[in-house]
């Protein structure tokens, strides 16, 4: 594995399992949604372009590889978002 590639793939897993620590460590359910947004917005592009990058990769896995990152970043936000919505809605009836 590339230097560049490895680094990028243990970056985002560390950031991940900080998320996921702090997650557990979490009650506020507003905050915890936080946590979670970090590992879809921020460690996933980490992961996938280390993915991308790594020297065994062919050109169709790379496209596979950037695709699955490109449907995790674009559809995390919006499940945060409405997740923090109905919990919302929830609390205040």
């Amino acid at each position: 594995m590339s230097v560049a590639s490895a680094v990028l793939i243990w970056a985002g897993t560390a950031l991940m399992a900080f998320a996921t620590l702090w997650l557990l460590l979490n009650r506020d359910r507003f905050l915890r949604l936080h946590f979670i947004s970090i590992g879809s917005v921020i460690a996933t592009p980490l992961v996938t372009a280390g993915l991308a990058l790594a020297p065994w990769s062919s050109w169709h896995d790379v496209v596979k590889i950037i695709f699955i990152g490109l449907l995790l970043l674009v559809t995390g936000p919006a499940t945060v978002i409405t997740t923090a919505r109905a919990g919302r809605r929830v609390s205040h009836e």
